[in-house]
């Protein structure tokens, strides 16, 4: 993807992420490095332009007749409950998630997505912000890119992602609910606070914020430490598409993961 191409897709009037050496580039990402330390994410609101979100959806509309859809009671940390604890507990305690997904290989090669996905220079942002000497985007048939789909009620009931962020672009949030709740760094590395979660789980924090997403905003989030969740959809459908990256070239799904959200495995 050209810079020229690059502009037509996203606003880097707003978002200098080509010219991050520059006094206006090292003071956006300054700007985004204090977001992400202070709220756990960062959104930058218009970055895909309008005409290129209505090119993305319009491109992919007829392989979400084909979407995978499924659901399935789970923890909130997405592995196997801990025997050291009751069913109850928060460690264990089970929420509802549904879904329809379209995969990396039903979005069409000449979708817009391929070419921002790829893009050296958005990887080189996503990697300053993260402090990283290098990210690089999967190499997974199925997960590398793909679009979530949340309507007729469906829902992603509170979870931690297994990786350290996660980057989406929202391609069209819903007319009535999908609303992404969070609470920042509710846990670290050395202490799970399995207090605050019974409180998330309960629905008595006061700690539980917003993510305001409009259509074309790009997110890089710390799913990892900060419990969030989707609240149900209905009427327009939720579309979210999600950039999958790694710190090591030739990042892969399991098999098992494949199955669980594609319903099948390559």
């Amino acid at each position: 993807m050209t810079l020229d191409q690059a502009n037509d897709i996203i606003d880097l009037g707003r978002f200098p992420i080509d010219r991050l050496d520059s006094q206006e580039g090292q003071a956006f990402l300054a700007d985004c490095k204090e977001k992400l330390v202070k709220d756990g994410a960062v959104v930058l609101d218009g970055f895909m332009r309008p005409e290129a979100v209505h090119q993305v959806i319009n491109n992919v509309e007829p392989s979400m007749k084909d979407a995978f859809y499924c659901s399935n009671e789970h923890n909130v940390y997405l592995i196997n409950d801990d025997p050291n604890y009751d069913e109850e507990h928060p460690r264990n305690r089970k929420v509802y998630s549904d879904k329809g997904i379209v995969a990396y290989d039903q979005i069409p090669q000449d979708n817009l997505l391929h070419g921002v996905y790829n893009w050296p220079l958005l990887r080189e942002f996503i990697a300053k912000l993260m402090g990283s000497p290098e990210i690089y985007p999967y190499t997974d048939p199925l997960g590398s890119v793909n679009i979530n789909i949340n309507n007729d009620g469906r829902q992603l009931g509170w979870h931690y992602d297994n990786s350290k962020f996660v980057t989406t672009l929202m391609l069209q949030p819903a007319s009535k609910g999908g609303v992404y709740e969070y609470v920042p760094w509710l846990r670290s590395e050395e202490d799970q606070n399995y207090e605050g979660l019974d409180k998330v789980l309960e629905g008595r924090s006061d700690d539980v914020q917003i993510l305001q997403q409009d259509a074309g905003a790009f997110v890089l989030f710390m799913g990892k430490y900060t419990a969030h969740r989707v609240t149900p959809s209905e009427g327009d459908p939720r579309l979210v598409a999600v950039l999958s990256y790694g710190p090591e070239p030739g990042k892969t799904l399991t098999e098992e993961t494949r199955q669980l959200f594609y319903g099948r495995t390559q």
